[in-house]
């Protein structure tokens, strides 16, 4: 019957998708909330469950597919450097696909063209982005619905903490508690409603950084109270999902908002950002002088020289193991072992550079890394300037700081992308940053009035 009713909802999702894109997104949101517990009530907890919201975004790019190709040419069109990049980058992986086949075998072809459908599936998110974001209010709409959403979600992971007795609760496929050892600890790791530790602390730690945003957006006002308690209630699940990614993801979120937006903050923006410290420093003190829960606070300290670790990503004893062509897609994605079964297994990095070169080889990971600077030498240019009429700066750090969450998020741990809804929501604000640059043109457009298109802001999308 689970089963039923929530296929049922997929195909309305899929139907809205295919008929409204901008409401199908919201709907795809959805079931890549409920599609995890709903796993965990079905017999056998069947891994193609965990792709439901694969098939409505499948059905969104296909009901949009005439604005995209549009979009994408007005991408291409404005970004000339980073669509050059890209296209090298594609070159790589295209080699790294053969590689693949060689290092699998003709017989286990699956596996590589699995890892690049992983890849290059949300890919096209980032154009959705760039074409959802019509107006700044439409960005604000989005993160309001997806603090909602996740907050309601997010409920799942006390109710574990608790031991509230609930199938739907805890990771997949997880007989028992799922403990992590660390020196001198035991720490165990919360999933709540999503499948995996690491699926709760990426949206918690996404919800924790909009609603930071959000908090300094509003300043000192009768609003800013909901998104003090989302900033707090966020990083709560941060703490307790045992999994210190979350914690890099907000640090890394404050710092690109401050060391893009301090020279703007206003008086009252300062005293949101010292509301949104308090909160954490509550949470934490809440955390730590509790017995039980005091074990959280121990897991979230780590050194300079572990975090270097992470952040390296095993990438030298990669090369030293694999050489420089690396081993070839499939080596280092999560999931290849469903079509391999048994043969073979997920190999050993978990970094960010670590994946790509194994999987890429060290050309490959020197292009996305070249890429990678591109973009984000173009996201820095426009996340300084300053606000127009119809786009603010708060707006467009926000959506840079959630990309470089991401980014350092990656790079300590490349599996957590391995989740449809992760990477799609990862590549949609990408877009929706890139789209920012066209807000002014657009609406004055629209405005009738051409001669105050963004002349300013077009000086970097060369």
């Amino acid at each position: 019957m689970v089963l039923i009713l929530f296929l049922g909802f997929v195909a309305l999702a899929a139907t809205v998708a295919l008929t409204d894109w901008r409401r199908g997104l919201l709907f795809a949101c959805i079931v890549g909330v409920i599609q995890d517990p709903a796993r965990k009530l079905v017999t056998g907890q069947p891994v193609f469950l965990t792709f439901s919201i694969v098939g409505v975004y499948l059905m969104l790019v296909f009901g949009a597919q005439r604005k995209l190709q549009a979009a994408l040419r007005d991408f291409s069109r404005r970004f000339p450097s980073v669509w050059g990049a890209f296209g090298i980058v594609m070159l790589f992986f295209s080699l790294a696909t053969v590689n693949g086949i060689m290092t699998f075998g003709f017989e286990h072809w699956q596996a590589p063209i699995l890892s690049l459908f992983v890849y290059l599936a949300p890919l096209p998110a980032i154009v959705l982005g760039y074409m959802y974001l019509d107006n700044e209010n439409r960005l604000y709409h989005f993160f309001k619905f997806y603090a909602v959403l996740t907050s309601i979600a997010l409920i799942g992971s006390v109710l574990e903490y608790y031991r509230v007795p609930s199938v739907t609760l805890g990771m997949v496929h997880q007989v028992g508690d799922y403990i992590r050892f660390l020196p001198g600890i035991q720490v165990r790791m919360l999933s709540g409603f999503y499948r995996a530790p690491d699926i709760m602390a990426w949206h918690a730690a996404t919800l924790t950084s909009i609603c930071i945003g959000m908090l300094v957006r509003a300043g000192i006002s009768a609003r800013s109270w909901v998104w003090m308690a989302g900033t707090g209630w966020g990083f709560y699940n941060c703490m307790i999902s045992g999994r210190r990614k979350a914690i890099y993801y907000v640090a890394a979120f404050l710092l690109a908002f401050l060391f893009r937006y301090i020279k703007r903050l206003k008086p009252a923006e300062i005293g949101a950002f010292v509301i949104a410290f308090g909160v954490g420093a509550f949470v934490v003190h809440h955390i730590s002088s509790n017995q039980e829960s005091s074990v959280y606070a121990e897991a979230a300290k780590t050194t300079s020289g572990e975090l270097g670790g992470r952040l390296e990503g095993g990438v030298f004893e990669t090369i030293r193991q694999a050489g420089i062509m690396g081993a070839g897609l499939g080596v280092a994605t999560q999931g290849v072992q469903h079509v391999l079964g048994t043969e073979a297994g997920v190999s050993w990095q978990e970094g960010g550079l670590g994946k790509l070169a194994i999987e890429l080889g060290v050309p490959g990971l020197v292009a996305a890394a070249f890429l990678a600077f591109l973009m984000l030498r173009l996201f820095l240019r426009i996340s300084g300037l300053a606000d127009r009429p119809w786009s603010s700066q708060v707006g467009r750090v926000t959506l840079l700081a959630l990309i470089v969450a991401n980014i350092a998020s990656f790079l300590a741990s490349a599996q957590t992308y391995s989740d449809p809804v992760v990477t799609i929501l990862a590549c949609f604000f990408v877009g929706c940053l890139f789209a920012t640059v066209t807000l002014d043109e657009r609406l004055a457009a629209a405005a009738a009035q051409p001669q105050q298109s963004l002349r300013p802001l077009s000086s970097v999308t060369a």
